[in-house]
């Protein structure tokens, strides 16, 4: 019977010895440095205190232990058990350290463990036996570290003069939560101010908090100058909150169009056109053709191949075309771009023929035939406002190859008036 009683009194003992410790306010475990972020290796010490009399407690030792999956796999004891000794005096406090190491991959948040305590009954008790007691609810709080990513853009490559809706979306990669987070597009710096402008939402653009794998995203227009050089540009951008800050950039591309200019002589029944590349992407494997249209008529083949053209080259084609009709002559223009791609450019031509068009008046005949009439009127006019004038001169011509038989009429008409009187 006395072994009874003095197993319960035992066990009420132990269970005083550490009733300050389980029933505390504060259940934190204390490390070495804080915050703690993943990777680190530091040691945890728990407070021991006893509120018994007398030695009652000998060779005592303390583990710290897991109390769920999360903290296992987060949370590696180094040292899982710690020896205190004895505990005798009222009052008395006793420490145990362990060393820890952080999961680098670990989570920010709280951790649970339990505090197991093995002691023995008084130290000259020789029959005495081990006992444990557990002490629950023991946290070690593990402050992540957030990583911001620009994970995904919706376009790489904007061509001159165009208006993109772009999609910016952020990850957060690391271990932390960043809150508050702003993003600041900043295309005021030199080397973009003159490519590129956002227009319809300012620069700057809220997307909250991200915890540990969470993401976000933004939109926005993005105008791009019309004059804009070909390549690629990285256009700075800050992302800022109340516990984060970090700078990057947006890859942007700037691909130099592909344009050609169009031109034709015309030698007999040969139509030359000639084909310029005034884009600034060179053009591979061009081709040109003239399709089948109403207002021309070519005769043989109506494609040809011309090669490849740099930025500013040019070349010709030779064509066999008649016109038979008003409207421009349409033209297609077949490449290979830089990427590898066939493209198709259709062009319009205004295009006059010196021959003609069947069933219609030329325009050159009409002209022509206007010259003519308006010649003959206008030798008419002339003749008759010169007609007083050649009708003197006839009669003074006239006068002079018959001035003898003009002289001897006069002779005989004075003879007649003498013999009158």
């Amino acid at each position: 019977m006395n072994k009874i009683i003095r197993k319960y009194i035992f066990f009420l003992l132990v269970s005083l010895l550490f009733v300050q410790s389980a029933s505390a306010a504060v259940t934190y475990l204390v490390t070495d440095h804080e915050p703690v972020y993943p990777g680190d290796t530091v040691f945890v010490w728990v407070p021991v205190k006893s509120i018994g009399y007398g030695t009652w407690l000998s060779d005592t030792v303390v583990k710290l232990v897991p109390a769920n999956n999360a903290t296992e796999k987060a949370v590696h004891v180094l040292d899982d058990a710690a020896a205190i000794g004895n505990i005798e005096d009222w009052n008395e406090v006793r420490t145990a350290k362990f060393k820890v190491h952080i999961d680098k991959n670990a989570v920010e948040g709280e951790y649970d463990f339990h505090v197991h305590i093995i002691s023995k009954g008084k130290s000259d008790s020789s029959g005495s036996l081990a006992t444990t007691t557990m002490q629950e609810d023991r946290i070690l709080v593990v402050s992540g570290t957030p990583v911001i990513t620009l994970s995904n853009s919706s376009i790489g490559s904007v061509p001159p003069g165009s208006s993109n809706e772009i999609v910016l979306k952020f990850r957060n990669e690391g271990t932390g939560t960043a809150r508050n987070l702003y993003v600041d597009i900043n295309t005021a710096m030199e080397h973009v101010t003159n490519v590129f402008s956002i227009v319809g939402s300012g620069t700057r653009f809220f997307i909250g908090s991200l915890g540990p794998g969470d993401e976000a995203d933004i939109r926005f227009t993005l105008l791009v100058d019309s004059q804009a050089q070909t390549g690629v540009y990285n256009i700075p951008l800050k992302i800022s909150g109340m516990n984060y800050s970090a700078s990057d950039s947006i890859g942007m591309g700037v691909a130099g169009i592909t344009d050609f200019e169009l031109s034709y002589q015309e030698s007999g029944n040969s139509f030359l056109l000639s084909v310029s590349n005034i884009g600034v992407n060179p053009a591979k494997a061009v081709s040109v053709e003239i399709p089948t249209q109403n207002s021309f008529s070519v005769t043989g083949s109506n494609t040809q191949v011309i090669g490849n053209l740099n930025s500013g080259d040019y070349t010709s084609a030779n064509f066999q075309v008649s016109q038979t009709g008003r409207a421009d002559m349409a033209i297609k223009i077949l490449y290979t771009d830089a990427a590898g791609v066939r493209r198709l450019i259709e062009k319009k031509l205004p295009v006059k023929l010196s021959g003609g068009m069947a069933g219609a008046t030329s325009k050159d005949t009409s002209d022509q035939h206007a010259a003519m009439h308006g010649g003959e009127s206008n030798i008419s006019k002339q003749a008759i406002s010169y007609a007083p004038y050649l009708g003197i001169v006839l009669l003074g011509i006239i006068g002079f190859w018959q001035r003898k038989s003009v002289a001897g009429m006069y002779q005989r008409l004075k003879f007649q008036r003498q013999r009158r009187k």
